[in-house]
């Protein structure tokens, strides 16, 4: 039988959450960017996975689909 080890990571973990005055403040040129890109990835993982259905792509195909806004905003964080 596995031996089970419960661990206690001594990073703290905290939950943020947006408030009124954070989306007031956003700059709606931002926010209409980062939305065109976030359907430019699910446009491109689509057609990727559609390819990959019909045989068209040589290798394996993998989705990220639903995780479009974890890599806009990590790219953002770079501007």
């Amino acid at each position: 039988m596995p031996e089970i080890i419960a661990l206690h990571p001594e990073a703290s973990w905290s939950q943020i959450s947006p408030i009124d005055a954070d989306w007031d403040a956003a700059d709606p040129v931002v926010l209409g960017a980062m939305f065109s890109h976030m359907v430019l990835i699910r446009t491109f993982e689509e057609c990727v996975l559609q390819l990959a259905g019909e045989g068209l792509i040589h290798g394996p195909a993998h989705s990220s689909i639903g995780q479009e806004g974890g890599a806009v905003g990590s790219a953002l964080a770079l501007i």
